[in-house]
């Protein structure tokens, strides 16, 4: 059994491991944490995430406890045998698009929520554009590779499972709209089609 801890209201990096584990089919539970700011996690959530940061698993059947979502979308997909091509090349390139929203799309997405959250008005706005102008640049990228297929790798893959999740939320933080991204639409709506994506997002 895999216990996914997660908060009450997911985030696109929860939501990327409850795909996963919905299209997997592994037997999972879900715990809910309270997240403080500025305080360290207790319990035996701490034991599996100590940056206190979520989603995070641990799969009592191997022992194995992980954070970072793309650490557990690798895990879950070694574990499975689903999802991660066996031949290098394919798998080479599904990483680096793994990798390619957990070093570029995440980390912009997350500095423009707490730009738009700030409350002091400390924020210049020349940030805050910087931090939009790279998002775009982010979904010229994807929408340039979905040229290619349905999917980013060719197979559906762990790849499109760690960037789907991001793309409800890029009106919000980036002021992107998906219309201006017709692969990106594309793909989304392929991806909603998915009897596990929704299975997740009805859960959350």
């Amino acid at each position: 059994m895999i216990t996914l801890f997660r908060i009450e209201n997911p985030s696109p990096n929860v939501l990327k491991v409850a795909i996963m584990l919905e299209e997997t089919g592994l037997p999972h539970r879900v715990e809910i944490v309270e997240r403080l700011r500025g305080a360290m996690p207790e319990g035996s959530y701490a034991e599996v995430s100590p940056n206190g940061t979520t989603p995070a698993i641990r799969d009592e059947q191997t022992g194995a406890a992980l954070f970072e979502s793309a650490a557990i979308l690798h895990y879950l997909a070694e574990k499975s045998g689903q999802f991660l091509p066996a031949e290098p090349r394919a798998r080479a390139d599904v990483m680096k698009w793994l990798l390619f929203e957990a070093a570029n799309l995440c980390p912009t997405l997350i500095e423009l929520y707490h730009c738009l959250m700030d409350v002091t008005g400390d924020i210049p706005d020349s940030i805050v554009a910087r931090h939009q102008d790279r998002a775009r640049r982010h979904c010229a990228i994807l929408d340039a590779q979905l040229k290619t297929g349905p999917y980013l790798c060719g197979a559906y893959s762990i790849a499109d499972i760690g960037l789907y999740p991001w793309t409800a939320v890029l009106a919000d933080l980036a002021d992107i709209h998906l219309a201006d991204y017709p692969r990106i639409a594309a793909w989304a709506k392929t991806m909603e089609t998915r009897p596990a994506v929704r299975q997740a997002l009805d859960a959350g």
